[in-house]
């Protein structure tokens, strides 16, 4: 009988013990979980209602108005939402130029360039300074009037140079350029992260049996870094889409909707418009595009074996 109470009671305490263990590491993550209720879920799922609504920033939330799939009715007539999504494909033409260039980059770090820590630093740079920064620097750079680029074109005999930025036909590719510029950096170290992967053993073996630099390249490094090729090509279409702030910076769009992109838009419906719910709409439009998206590469990559 004593027995039996000495075992029910360490049962006991062992319970008692897991159970403030559990509530301790329970402690420790309600504020981060509170945070993710509040800011993520919450917001997330009122954006879903917002988007079938009509209301304004600056109005209570007593006048909101509910009007249904009006919003996204309207999506399909708006011609401006038509130049958004037809920039925003037009900016992915960046994405594969983004990623061979990486891909380059950190093949030639891993093997081919002095002073490896040094150059990295100088290519990662771009990416952790501020966008603000960034793109007041270019839009100096590219100022057709004034700017060095332009300065320079005319001392080498070119009477009229691009407009650049104020151009319909050299935005787009400007602010291409800058987003290649921005992030290629970022993309050659999670590269160069995965070349340390790869056997060293298949390039000897490759070099012993006569394939040059230009071929390892194409046939082993290229296929062995498939996995990594398919994450950032995900990341990069979610933030070209979403990507709001160098357009606002360095051209608000312009000109005419030359640049608009469907993350500028949301931004300008919902804080120059002050249309919450219709930006609510094209944000949860961006979401069901960037999921087919998704799911098709997804599905492309699972065809694929090396």
């Amino acid at each position: 009988m004593k027995k039996t109470e000495l075992m029910q009671q360490k049962t006991h305490a062992r319970r008692m013990r897991n159970l403030k263990e559990n509530l301790t590491g329970y402690l420790f993550i309600l504020p981060n979980l509170v945070g993710f209720l509040v800011f993520t879920v919450f917001a997330v799922l009122f954006s879903f209602f917002m988007s079938f609504t009509d209301w304004s920033l600056i109005k209570k939330f007593q006048n909101i108005k509910f009007t249904g799939l009006e919003n996204y009715i309207d999506l399909i007539s708006d011609k401006w939402f038509h130049a958004s999504v037809i920039n925003n494909v037009w900016f992915l033409l960046v994405i594969p130029v983004m990623i061979f260039l990486a891909m380059v980059f950190a093949f030639m770090v891993n093997d081919k360039v002095f002073f490896k820590n040094t150059f990295r630093t100088i290519l990662y740079l771009p990416n952790i300074t501020s966008v603000v920064a960034i793109s007041v620097i270019w839009f100096t750079l590219f100022n057709p009037r004034s700017g060095p680029i332009n300065e320079m074109l005319r001392s080498l005999g070119m009477e009229n140079p691009p407009q650049w930025l104020s151009s319909v036909v050299w935005a787009k590719p400007t602010i291409g350029l800058l987003m290649i510029w921005k992030t290629v950096g970022y993309y050659t170290i999670l590269y160069l992260a995965a070349l340390q992967g790869i056997p060293r053993q298949l390039y000897e073996a490759a070099t012993v049996d006569g394939a040059s630099t230009r071929q390892q390249f194409f046939k082993i490094t290229m296929p062995l870094l498939s996995p990594t090729t398919f994450m950032l090509t995900i990341l990069s279409v979610m933030n070209i889409f979403k990507d709001w702030s160098l357009i606002q910076i360095m051209t608000e769009g312009g000109p005419g909707t030359s640049t608009y992109t469907i993350g500028y838009y949301i931004y300008y419906a919902a804080f120059k418009k002050m249309r919450m719910g219709y930006a609510a709409s094209m944000a949860w439009v961006l979401l069901v595009i960037i999921m087919i998206f998704t799911i098709i590469r997804f599905r492309t990559e699972k065809k694929r074996d090396f």
